[in-house]
């Protein structure tokens, strides 16, 4: 017979364990979306200046969120430039500079996304990872991707350092003009995070960390800080779209690694080694994976710390915008060339000779894939791989069928990467496939869309 006190403590036991199993349930719930952002249309938000956020002339920060009905959320970081000075910050550039500065020196204003019709174009073409309208699946056969149905979160780019700064900087232009310039990406992207966890937004069942251009380093650089905060219950994945940060210490030789002279320069204009800085964060952060001497080992210091993530890196091989911000005022053969096109061409030789060693670094980690496609054909000067369109991005070589949308499939697959590797793909055909008769060309040429 069952005694009375084996009853009482078999019936402790049993609150214990519902005890336990509600306060496992209450942690993996979902949070609850503040009701006042409406569904499928982009609600702006404007970060006060109390949170340390700003654009790069000291204007408030505003960013973007397209609900839908879905546990899902796609996080998104606009393409545009970077800068280190006055002309490329302040927009005041001439010449080659001109071609290289930040996006909104003035900020971001208002209905940044639909004010216009040139704004709604582009944010709606921007890419088939986040458009909204099917048109171009039926019209000319692009994919269909997941994402375009779930939550979508846009962070604008205004501060110029790539979502990585942490300083103010005094500039003087040539004609005494002078410009305070804001580097505060670090604080823009911590601070939309947290206005995300604050009004319900976190815990996604899936999330993609995305970005094409500055947008693709943001996503690179700013991964942990998106992914920490939101707190993905399922899956989580990046994919970084011409972010392209090369294998490089600060201390290397220019001769092996030219990207040394601009790492080092930003280095110092962005604070990236001041005591709140970037490369003191990502060692917090990452742990000793990421070496502070080397901005490259960013790679393995988020394989290393998310080894369940499914992270990418895409590019092309003659990405001429890149290629130019590397080289085209850091690089002293570079900058002595006459024109714009010898610029091209010699930069272009430079970054065929870093991108291996990417290439050799992601293939030691399994859950940190690539797709590097050769060119398209010059269309946006080879620059961002899922920008626009798919077309032009195939890989069909050493049993590889595929186009960049395979590879984002390939990252969102719900996968373990331990149990199924992270897609490497890599083109060795020296040719473009891309059709200028592409639909979003032709959009591009009527509208004058401009997505860089």
């Amino acid at each position: 017979m069952i005694s009375i006190r084996l009853i009482a403590r078999l019936c402790v036991a049993f609150l214990l364990s519902l005890t336990v199993f509600n306060a496992h349930a209450a942690a993996a719930a979902p949070a609850t979306p503040d009701p006042s952002i409406p569904y499928y249309s982009w609600y702006e938000v404007t970060l006060p200046e109390s949170t340390g956020a700003s654009c790069g002339n000291g204007t408030p920060m505003r960013f973007y969120i397209n609900r839908a009905q879905s546990d899902n959320m796609l996080v998104g970081f606009e393409p545009g430039g970077a800068c280190w000075d006055y002309g490329t910050c302040s927009g005041d550039a001439t010449g080659v500079e001109k071609t290289l500065g930040a996006a909104n020196p003035d900020g971001i204003p208002h209905n940044y996304m639909d004010g216009t019709l040139t704004e709604s174009l582009t944010s709606t073409f921007l890419s088939p990872i986040m458009t909204r309208i099917n048109f171009l699946t039926w019209l000319v056969g692009e994919p269909k991707v997941e994402t375009q149905d779930w939550t979508q979160v846009y962070l604008p780019y205004c501060s110029g350092d790539i979502s990585t700064g942490n300083a103010v900087q005094n500039y003087t232009g040539p004609n005494g003009n002078w410009r305070i310039q804001h580097f505060a990406g670090m604080k823009n992207t911590q601070a939309v995070m947290q206005w995300l966890v604050s009004h319900g937004l976190s815990k996604p069942q899936r999330l993609l960390v995305w970005g094409v251009s500055a947008g693709g380093y943001s996503a690179l650089t700013n991964y942990s800080t998106a992914r920490d905060a939101l707190q993905p219950q399922s899956f989580s994945s990046l994919l970084d779209d011409a972010g392209t940060v090369f294998v490089t210490p600060f201390n290397a030789d220019p001769a092996t690694h030219p990207s040394v002279r601009i790492y080092n320069y930003i280095k110092q204009q962005w604070n990236w080694a001041g005591t709140s800085g970037f490369l003191t964060k990502l060692r917090t952060t990452l742990g000793t994976a990421f070496d502070t001497n080397n901005v490259g080992s960013i790679y393995k210091g988020l394989s290393a710390k998310y080894p369940h993530d499914r992270l990418g890196f895409a590019t092309f091989q003659q990405d001429k915008v890149i290629s130019a911000f590397h080289y085209f005022l850091f690089d002293p053969t570079v900058e002595a060339l006459p024109d714009v096109a010898s610029k091209s061409t010699a930069s272009l030789a430079l970054f065929d000779q870093e991108l291996p060693g990417i290439k050799t670094e992601l293939n030691g980690l399994t859950n940190f894939g690539y797709y590097i496609p050769w060119a398209r054909g010059d269309f946006v000067d080879n620059h961002m791989v899922t920008a626009i369109t798919f077309a032009g991005t195939g890989i069909n070589e050493d049993g590889i069928n595929a186009h960049v949308g395979d590879f984002v499939n390939n990252l969102l697959n719900q996968k373990d990467p331990l149990d199924t590797p992270v897609m490497k793909a890599f083109r060795t055909d020296q040719s473009s496939d891309f059709s200028w008769t592409s639909i979003a060309a032709v959009f591009l040429n009527l509208f004058g869309v401009n997505p860089i």
